[in-house]
Parts: C-alpha cells; sequence; structure tokens
C-alpha cells in the first residue's frame, strides 16, 4: 500500500515533544517495516492524491474540514485519527452540543466538528475505548470506528535477563512537560515531601514561575531532583533504573511514556483518568489525581512492591511493539481497500 500520512499544521511548528507526531513516527516505522510506503505530506509540494491508496489524518481541528470534503470529493479512501483526550469520556451534553449547527454562524466547535467529519471520512481510529465512546457520542457512526491501540514510542531491546541486571535505585520518576496543569506534577511533589520518598523529574520546564518554585523545592528537599530534558539513552537508563514510575495526570489520553517504562520493569501508578488502563491493564494501580493522599499511598505501595516488574515488562512487550501496532492499522486500512 501507498500511504500519505497528514499531520495538523500545529505539528510542524512545535519544537518539543509531541504526542501526534510520535504517534504517526512509530506507525510509519511500522509500516515500512512491513513493507508499505509512507508518505508524510508537506504542505508546500504538489500532492497526487490518487497515488495514494490511503489518506490519513491527524489530529482534529477546523484544519482539516475542506481537506477532508475535497478527498471525498476525488473517491480517496480517508482515515482519521481524532486524538482527542477530555477527562472523561463525551456524554449526553457533547452529543447535544454536536447538533447545534455553530458552521451557519461562521463559529467552529470541536464536537460539532467531529460529528460533520463523521458524515465525510470513511474510517475513524480511536486509540482506546475511552476515545471511541467519545466519538459514538458525538455522532460518528459506530461502524466506522476501529480502535487501534498505538505502540510503545521507543525502539529499545530489553529481555527478562537484562531487567535483571540493573539495580532499582528507590525512587520515583516522572517524565513530561512538567509545568503542564494537566500533568499534575505539583500534586506528585507534594506527596514525595509529605512521604518522604526520592522523586526524579525530567522533561521540557517552559514555565518561568513554575521553573523558580521547582528550584526551591530542591533547595528544601534534597531527595527531589529535576534532571532537565534527556535523552532517550538516559530516558532508558532512568526507566531501567528506578522502582516506581508515576503517571497522576488529570486526564491522560494513552499515556505512552508509562508503557515505556512497564516495558523497563518498573512498577506503575496511573491516573485512572483517561485510556491508560487500556494499556496498562492490571500491570498498575490506580489513582484517582484529585486524591493527594491516595497517591502517595498507592506510590508507597509500589515502592514495597517486587521488582523489576517482569509481568508489565512482558505485557509491554507482547501487545505494544511497534509492529503489533503496525499490523492492527494495516488489517484497518485493508478493511476498505
Amino acid at each position: 500500500m501507498r500511504i500519505a500520512f497528514i499531520l495538523s499544521p500545529y505539528c510542524y511548528y512545535a519544537n518539543i515533544y509531541n504526542g501526534v507526531i510520535v504517534q504517526a513516527q512509530c506507525w510509519r516505522d511500522a509500516l515500512v517495516a512491513l513493507g508499505h510506503e509512507v508518505e508524510l505530506v508537506h504542505p508546500m509540494s504538489p500532492i497526487a492524491w490518487k497515488s495514494f491508496d490511503i489518506v490519513h489524518l491527524f489530529q482534529h481541528g477546523s484544519w482539516c474540514g475542506q481537506l477532508l470534503e475535497s478527498l471525498a470529493q476525488d473517491g480517496a479512501h480517508t482515515f482519521f485519527s481524532p486524538i482527542i483526550d477530555p477527562p472523561r469520556p463525551y456524554g449526553q451534553l457533547a452529543k447535544l452540543v454536536s447538533l447545534v449547527p455553530f458552521e451557519r454562524l461562521r463559529l467552529q466547535q470541536n464536537q460539532r466538528m467531529l460529528r460533520l467529519y463523521g458524515e465525510t471520512c470513511q474510517r475513524f481510529l480511536s486509540r482506546s475505548e475511552h476515545e471511541k465512546i467519545s466519538l459514538e457520542a458525538v455522532g460518528v457512526p459506530p461502524e466506522k470506528i476501529i480502535n487501534v491501540p498505538i505502540s510503545m514510542s521507543k525502539d529499545w531491546v530489553i529481555d527478562d535477563a537484562a531487567l535483571n541486571r540493573y539495580p532499582r535505585n528507590g525512587a520515583v520518576l516522572h517524565i513530561s512537560h512538567l509545568a503542564q496543569p494537566r500533568k499534575n506534577v505539583r500534586a506528585l511533589i507534594e506527596a514525595s515531601i509529605a512521604k518522604g520518598f526520592p522523586l526524579r523529574l525530567a522533561g521540557s520546564l517552559n514555565d518561568a514561575a513554575f521553573a523558580s518554585w521547582l528550584e526551591g523545592v530542591q533547595a528544601a528537599h534534597p531527595h527531589i531532583t529535576y534532571l532537565g530534558r534527556i535523552s532517550d539513552a538516559q530516558m532508558e537508563e532512568e526507566m531501567l533504573s528506578c522502582s516506581v514510575f508515576c503517571l497522576p495526570s488529570l486526564y491522560e489520553g494513552v499515556g505512552l511514556v508509562a508503557l515505556d517504562a512497564g516495558y523497563c520493569g518498573a512498577n506503575l501508578v496511573s491516573s485512572v483518568a483517561g485510556g491508560t488502563r487500556d494499556y496498562l491493564g492490571e500491570h498498575s494501580a490506580y489513582i484517582d489525581p484529585l486524591d493527594k493522599g491516595a497517591l502517595g499511598e498507592a506510590i508507597m505501595n509500589a515502592l514495597d512492591a517486587p521488582l523489576p516488574n517482569v509481568a508489565a515488562h512482558r505485557h509491554v512487550a507482547d501487545n505494544f511493539s511497534k509492529l503489533a501496532s503496525g499490523r492492527n492499522l494495516e488489517a484497518a486500512y485493508a478493511s476498505v481497500l
């Protein structure tokens, strides 16, 4: 198959880690390994749409409405990964909002756009049951939705023996855009202060006020360490060395970084809000991200649990490799050809 990937314009200007870009890159790598041709379409180049067997759009927004209509008129096989991460699945209110014809007033509204795109696009791809429920709620026909879980994002090759070669450091690790409110990092830091467990933080930090606050926290509490932005090699070392990886987000669509940590044999504590359970299953403890007491207790229990977490490692390796996800995507494409 010859496949076109079209990313949201925002992705072209994001100079920090972007999960949409990572998802597209992982699927591209898997499809190429399976013998397909994938082109990340550049917006400034001539595009012969009819030369592609599949045209796959990533991330919903107003940018893709006219494009989807044009592709439908050309008879293209269109797939759409909307990548929506609401704290709770959309329900009756979102359904009612999606029925309001905002476009008559030249207004754009997310749930309404999803309903309209559901009329135009051939297939929608959800990453979890959480996302699938939301798409159905806003009027995307269920028969158009295919659930294709995405893969872990790294190409690390780690076996059971390798897990046992790494001594665990007794620390809790967290990696994210640290200052994003939905990542709930303040609550994790406050739990570390209250319980005294070592906490290692890594990732982007582009908020001056948060950075200043975190600097003061580190000075007052030496068991809390900010590592800065780290390379993939450093991330692998950290994940193979930590005892617990914690993802306490107020909501999380997938939580790819927790998949990577599970593959590295860490014990896991994750938010119950979002689609993480579809990926981590029984291999993580789950917490209400608004319950700070429960967060601290869950982490302390996870620190006492046996290591390495071989069951989590095997779960991720067996179900969420790039090739496993790529084969699922390949089957979804084949369903319309």
